[in-house]
């Protein structure tokens, strides 16, 4: 009878974690579970810090969506000399702010802003800043008048870019335009009418040589009209396309549109910009002359009341 064979125990060897962890020294472990537990504290206070923060702002939140701030609004300082209290307060109004705003609201300032580039009266915005004081800064730059006109009973104003604004009190000298019966797009749009944009052309040469010279050689304050019915010679291709009136009246024959100007006909606007300022020191005024013609192409002709001396 066969016998049979003892089976061998099989002897149980420790597993790969086992041997490996059998290797590292004590202090080594010591070390290692010093830096698990600093892992596991870490991560715990950032957690609960996290939760902390959020119930903390919620409850911010909820204090002052409860607490109602008192909003004021101010421009930003300096402010041109004509900007006038109704101005200023209709600008901060066009802003939009109003207590009802959450101050926390992270695009209130952009929503602000751009109801200000709305405003007709407003050209660029700079910046605005909201405190929690309740103070809200607008720093933005206004566009300044340069012309007027009316329409009906309405008067408007024009800056030298051609945008039409309603009229405020103002106490900057504006000259009139007059001679175009075309209708006058929105406030904050700018004009497409070429007679009128020609003639604004003029005054802003005008203006911009006038505030570099000093006040005894300046003429701005003379101008009182700026006619543009004869534009482009449109009722007589003689006559002077655009007309420049003092406040006494005594008409300027400027001729035709800045740049238009017809070769060996009429000067470049700057001859003609420098005989206007040379006949107005010839006299003082350019109310001693019964007209100032400015088309000629060989000098300022002139027509005076009376002679020098």
């Amino acid at each position: 009878m066969a016998r049979r064979k003892k089976s061998r125990k099989k002897k149980n060897s420790p597993g790969f974690v086992a041997r490996l962890f059998s290797k590292i020294e004590t202090r080594h472990w010591l070390s290692l579970t010093r830096s698990l537990g600093l892992l596991l504290i870490l991560a715990l206070l950032t957690t609960g810090g996290a939760k902390g923060l959020q119930y903390l702002e919620k409850y911010v939140q909820d204090v002052t969506r409860q607490r109602k701030v008192s909003l004021k609004v101010v421009l930003k300082d300096p402010q041109p000399r004509w900007v006038n209290d109704e101005l200023a307060e209709e600008i901060c109004l066009a802003s939009g702010v109003n207590c009802d705003n959450f101050l926390l609201d992270e695009t209130l300032t952009e929503t602000w802003a751009e109801n200000l580039r709305r405003h007709p009266w407003v050209k660029k915005v700079h910046l605005v800043r909201k405190r929690y004081d309740g103070m809200v800064e607008i720093d933005c730059e206004l566009r300044r008048p340069i012309a007027k006109i009316r329409r009906g009973s309405q008067s408007y104003f024009l800056d030298a870019e051609g945008i039409v604004m309603p009229a405020i009190p103002f106490y900057r000298h504006l000259v009139t335009l007059k001679g175009e019966r075309s209708a006058l797009p929105r406030p904050g749009e700018q004009v497409r009418s070429e007679p009128l944009l020609a003639g604004l052309g003029v005054l802003v040469m005008i203006r911009d040589l006038d505030e570099r010279l000093s006040r005894r050689d300046r003429l701005w304050q003379e101008l009182q009209v700026m006619d543009v019915a004869n534009f482009n010679g449109r009722i007589n291709r003689l006559n002077s396309y655009l007309i420049l009136y003092t406040s006494n009246k005594t008409p300027i024959r400027w001729g035709a549109p800045v740049g238009e100007e017809v070769v060996n006909n009429e000067p470049p606007a700057k001859y003609k910009l420098a005989s206007l300022y040379r006949t107005h020191k010839k006299y003082g005024s350019l109310d001693e002359h019964v007209y100032v013609e400015l088309r000629d192409y060989r000098k300022e002709k002139a027509d005076p009341r009376r002679q020098p001396g």
